[in-house]
């Protein structure tokens, strides 16, 4: 794509100017990339996840700019260059191109960037990376990138932070009710990507989730990980999926036919391992209450699980049945007595009956490994805490169902959800180093900036925390660790590391109940 061949170009148009915007004599800038605020995501008070930024530079700062720069013509990408700028801003804008053509003598990306751990968990207010030039003639380059690393980053973190909360819920559920020891990489499930804006962002966003679990429908999000975090699905679980239906099957079978559509898939079609059939085609508690009891001999004669799919309606009610307060004050005892039996028990409640299953030795039940469900549809991670807590209250463990975060979950998210930005905090103008920040009057105090080089350092508990204003000598120690400098990658993290811190700052984060 054209866009892609001007790598140089991939910033915002204001950009364009600010190198001659800077003081006379500036040399250095230093930035750092921080989660600001959790105002708008509900949970993520403790922090936001660091991931992503291996994609960053594999696949912008170096591959791109290498080939899209570095290794083409100097003439050819300084003439690009020019041409854009000239129709964009018109033939007398004061930008030129001399600065370009430097940088391509040069021959690599003069810049420095420290990070915190991939897969570990950065407090909100503390920078997770910072950015700064190398090359005093190139100080223009730091927040140049901004828009690169702004638009590129803000949705695997995101995605990462929401996979690790769902994950985290999980934990709590699992411990309370006695599985916590089990496999419980499949119990949330990706099925984002058509509903994500555009096959980069199912990307991005998919891989986030498989940072924390490894149920998935993103594929492309799988040779990612090999691609960028050094993963290899021959040799480690990455992600995997079971044979499912979707709806054009069911209907194709037949409604007056569904009970033999559902015989010819367990018996036929798949008579071992997993399958998981959508049930809401036509009539749900019919094949809760009429359909699956017919086939209980099947099922149970299967070496295999059976998952159904429920896929409209109110999740939460649908698994796992009426509660209290889902009675409305101003039903009538007719109304309430109207709801059929089988809506007020649940799903869970209903398979139990029909399957049975055993008591752990926390005392609570675990359904047949015979059949399960799976609900791909609505779920939230508010909808997935009480599904947990009515189970729970109903005496389940959640081990048989799946649930399916989609792209309200993963999509319905902005830069702004975790108030990510990039700030200049010191420069270095004529050899003298500047401490600067911003602090605007009429904000709440959510766009301040910390001031000067900062050091990021971890307590006891396995939390960071930032102090900023500090030496050049202090600066270099800390948690913040050079990643990538001077068009190099100095850090390769693999996809086992990142899910290895992920999961540790989930365990610190229960054990010392993280506020």
């Amino acid at each position: 794509m054209k866009q892609s061949r001007e790598a140089i170009l991939l910033t915002d148009g204001y950009k364009l100017g600010h190198r001659n915007q800077y003081p006379k004599g500036t040399e250095y800038v230093y930035s750092n990339w921080t989660p600001r605020s959790a105002h708008w995501m509900n949970g993520a008070e403790e922090g936001a996840v660091v991931f992503g930024l291996q994609y960053l530079i594999k696949e912008y700062l170096i591959r791109q700019m290498n080939e899209n720069f570095f290794q083409r013509p100097k003439d050819e990408v300084v003439s690009e260059f020019k041409r854009r700028v000239d129709t964009f801003l018109g033939p007398q804008n004061n930008v030129g191109t001399d600065h370009i053509a430097a940088l391509h003598d040069l021959g690599y990306l003069p810049v420095r960037i420290k990070s915190l751990p991939e897969g570990d968990v950065c407090p909100i207010r503390c920078p997770m990376l910072t950015v700064e030039n190398t090359h005093p003639d190139f100080f223009w380059l730091t927040n140049y990138l901004e828009t690169l690393f702004s638009a590129t980053l803000w949705l695997p973190c995101t995605s990462a932070t929401s996979a690790r909360l769902a994950k985290k819920q999980l934990m709590k559920h699992a411990a309370k009710t006695g599985f916590a020891g089990e496999d419980t990489g499949f119990l949330c499930h990706d099925f984002s990507m058509r509903g994500m804006a555009g096959v980069e962002a199912a990307i991005l966003s998919g891989m986030g989730h498989m940072t924390a679990f490894h149920g998935s429908e993103t594929i492309p999000a799988i040779s990612a990980l090999e691609e960028y975090y050094n993963a290899d699905a021959e040799k480690e679980l990455i992600a995997g999926t079971v044979p499912a239906t979707e709806h054009s099957v069911m209907c194709a079978g037949g409604k007056d036919t569904e009970l033999d559509t559902y015989r010819r898939l367990l018996t036929e079609v798949y008579p071992q391992g997993f399958l998981s059939i959508v049930s809401d085609t036509w009539d749900y508690w019919h094949v809760i209450t009429c359909i699956i009891p017919q086939l209980k001999q099947e099922i149970m004669a299967r070496d295999g699980r059976l998952v159904i799919r429920p896929d409209s309606g109110d999740p939460v009610k649908i698994i796992c049945g009426w509660d209290k307060k889902d009675y409305d004050d101003n039903m009538s005892f007719q109304e309430i007595h109207e709801i059929p039996d089988c809506e007020k028990r649940g799903t869970y409640e209903l398979l139990w009956d029909m399957f049975g299953g055993t008591v752990n030795e926390a005392g609570y039940k675990v359904l047949d490994p015979h059949v399960g469900l799976i609900y791909g549809d609505a779920i939230t991670l508010d909808r997935q805490k009480e599904i947990y807590r009515r189970l729970e209250a109903k005496g389940f463990a959640a081990t048989n169902i799946v649930l399916g975060f989609g792209s309200f979950t993963y999509q319905y998210k902005s830069r702004d959800s975790l108030g990510f930005a990039i700030k200049a905090t010191w420069c270095q103008i004529n050899g003298e180093g500047h401490d600067i920040f911003k602090q605007p009057k009429t904000d709440s105090g959510t766009k301040n900036s910390l001031k000067g080089l900062i050091r990021v350092d971890r307590d006891e508990q396995g939390r960071y925390h930032a102090t900023d204003g500090v030496s050049r000598e202090e600066e270099q120690k800390g948690c913040l660790v050079t990643v990538f400098e001077d068009g190099r990658l100095l850090k390769d993290w693999t996809l086992a590391e990142v899910r290895e811190n992920l999961d540790k700052s989930i365990e610190n984060s229960i054990k010392y109940n993280w506020k």
